[in-house]
């Protein structure tokens, strides 16, 4: 294997990205038309690196000896200027406590002011630590932690407002004890690699920067020195040796978004060493430059769902306008046309009713982060977000601040549903009230996968009657080989047919493609999804009518075919007698009438149990006669209480 050396003398491996992944999308970039050539190690490469760390101050990797210097970071380095960074300017705007006095401050401040009664710091030991190890359990340690960041944002904020000894002591004694963690790294994603980042090692170091722009010198100096040490140790030092090496920079998922996004606002806040902060950030701008190329599909859908659609993103945006105010508009990563596509994909997922298709890891319920929305709205013209926002509260630090920023704290009714159809995300929704419908063909290897070809979710009246049930419990086994011997990833927990008494099968390979077939319908064919010897064609077609939702399902075999069990799933209490169903809520009935066969009913409730469910999922199944075809037609009608 090749190596590339850096400007501090060191050695990265050469991964070669795909063939279409652009390390810098210069589009984007003002005047960023350098290349990204790299030097070859002098033999002499193992003693630089040596010399490097033992000139190191405060974890930092200092430059030693001659070295060749990259155009690109050097082009980087000049729009960046010397100038330190601003956290946010819009803060500027008010004092702390003219920004505790707003309507959206004054709740974010009470709920901060909220916490001052928990007096303790939760313990993050290492028992709690290797229960994932020993039983494959997350909450144990996950628990604590994320409780401890939750308390520092909200000690934080009120010492903002309020900086009065107590709460400065508080968040000084904060910040030691998630110095004095041995990793950042939650236990199910610790790796023996060297230089290991995870998520929320990221998300740390990032608001740990943040609570140090925000409160400066009001914090203790050895507690901020400790800070900046912890920060280098862990995150930046490590990033700079490693960053074409992690898995997450060729951007399929939102984990880029979040990893990279937070790195950047950190070495924009905390480096103040001008080689480190542009060779970082040529790597962060690489790296998320591969996060909107491939985390999203070319028509702006996120196939992991609206949940991580967020998480992404709020790293991502961050950093890109952090970036942009740094080089005064020199580097926009935020004029990327895609954006636009991507920026609507909530618009796309929503059922009404603050609900959600929930496809993938998705929820029914969610929502989208207030700052996204508004700076989503103010870019792209992306304004129906502004209607699905909800919150304002997080533990983040970085994103509480940006809610408050950014976001006038007003919501709009919620948007209009109009009708949708995604080609590349292989998804449409389609209104014709009282009904909504969202359904997707895609394939068996998407981001957070589940077995899930031709499933739907449909909504009548503002509830979910025919669901998705989003995704299990996150464990070591549900990301693990075993993944889809749990119901909540595997096809028997979906609204798609099991043929052959087979189940879908994982992999790309296995997929479906989707049609539109007139104003409100589309036509699925999935026989790809199932390793079904003699299956030669599954297709669904799915149309609204006027007062009906009609599905036609036919299945063709070579041979003498295979029995085919007809599935759709609800969280709804039922009732069935005969060929027809009835989904029941407070609020209305959904019938389904079958045009063969008799409804039979299984209440999931060991699986629900086992993934932490408070409700349980009901299968609505019906067996059509075996031969070499066979056909189904449902009608569903939805009649209000």
């Amino acid at each position: 294997m090749g190596f590339w050396g850096s400007s501090y003398g060191i050695s990265f491996p050469n991964p070669k990205p795909p063939n279409n992944v652009p390390w810098v999308d210069c589009r984007y970039i003002s005047a960023y038309s350098v290349g990204m050539n790299m030097y070859v190690l002098k033999p002499m490469a193992i003693l630089m690196v040596v010399l490097a760390f033992a000139g190191c101050q405060h974890g930092k990797a200092k430059v030693v000896g001659e070295t060749k210097t990259d155009p690109a970071v050097e082009a980087l380095r000049a729009k960046l200027g010397v100038s330190q960074q601003t956290l946010l300017p819009e803060l500027t705007a008010h004092t702390p406590g003219e920004w505790g006095a707003t309507p959206h401050g004054a709740v974010l401040l009470k709920w901060a002011r909220e916490a001052d009664a928990v007096k303790d710091i939760p313990e993050t030991t290492y028992t709690l630590y290797r229960r994932f190890r020993v039983a494959g359990e997350r909450p144990p340690y996950e628990g604590p932690y994320f409780e401890k960041r939750q308390l520092l944002t909200r000690a934080v904020l009120s010492a903002w407002v309020e900086p009065t000894e107590e709460r400065l002591n508080r968040v000084n004694d904060l910040l030691w004890n998630i110095c004095e963690e041995t990793t950042w790294v939650v236990p199910a994603h610790e790796k023996k690699t060297a230089g290991n980042i995870d998520l929320f090692a990221s998300e740390t170091a990032a608001d740990l920067a943040h609570v140090l722009a925000l409160l400066g010198d009001k914090l203790k100096d050895e507690v901020r020195a400790r800070v900046r040490e912890e920060v280098n140790r862990r995150v930046l030092d490590p990033y700079l040796r490693h960053a074409r090496e992690y898995s997450w920079g060729l951007g399929r998922n939102n984990w880029t978004g979040v990893c990279a996004g937070s790195i950047g606002q950190t070495f924009l806040l905390m480096e103040d060493d001008p080689e480190r902060l542009a060779q970082g950030l040529t790597y962060v701008i690489e790296q998320l430059d591969n996060f909107i190329a491939h985390a999203f599909e070319e028509d702006g859908g996120c196939l992991e769902g609206i949940g991580y659609w967020n998480y992404g993103l709020i790293h991502f945006v961050g950093f890109a306008e952090m970036l942009r105010d740094r080089t005064k508009g020199a580097i926009d990563l935020m004029a990327n046309p895609k954006l636009g596509a991507i920026a609507r994909y909530p618009l796309v997922a929503y059922l009404g009713n603050g609900l959600y298709a929930s496809f993938a890891d998705a929820h029914e319920h969610s929502s989208v982060r207030p700052f996204l929305a508004a700076r989503f709205a103010e870019r792209h013209g992306a304004s129906g977000l502004l209607g699905l926002v909800s919150g304002g509260t997080d533990w983040r630090l970085s994103t509480a601040l940006r809610d408050l920023a950014w976001w006038s704290g007003e919501k709009p009714d919620e948007p209009v549903l109009e009708d949708v159809f995604l080609p590349h995300s292989g998804i449409a929704r389609f209104s014709a009230p009282p009904f909504v419908l969202a359904i997707k063909a895609g394939h068996n290897d998407e981001p957070h996968n589940h077995n899930d070809v031709g499933s739907f979710v449909l909504a009548a009246g503002g509830q979910v009657y025919l669901c998705d049930p989003g995704g299990g419990l996150y464990d070591a086994s549900y990301f693990g080989p075993k993944r889809y011997d749990n119901v909540f990833a595997n096809s028997y927990g979906h609204s798609v047919p099991r043929i052959g008494g087979a189940l879908q099968s994982p992999g790309k390979a296995h997929c479906g493609t989707i049609e539109r077939t007139g104003d409100k319908g589309v036509r699925l064919r999935f026989e790809k999804a199932y390793d079904v010897p003699g299956l030669v064609e599954a297709s669904r077609t799915a149309a609204l009518e006027s007062d009906a939702l009609i599905f036609e399902d036919q299945f063709t075999f070579s041979g003498d075919g295979k029995p085919v069990e007809e599935v759709f799933l609800t969280w709804q209490r039922v009732e069935a007698s005969g060929n027809i169903a009835r989904v029941i809520t407070d609020a209305g009935v959904l019938e389904i009438v079958a045009s063969q066969g008799t409804f039979t009913l299984e209440r999931l409730e060991d699986a629900c149990k086992a993934n932490h469910k408070s409700e349980v999922l009901t299968r609505i199944a019906l067996a059509l006669p075996q031969g070499s075809s066979a056909a189904v037609r449902f009608e569903m009608r939805y009649r209000p209480l």
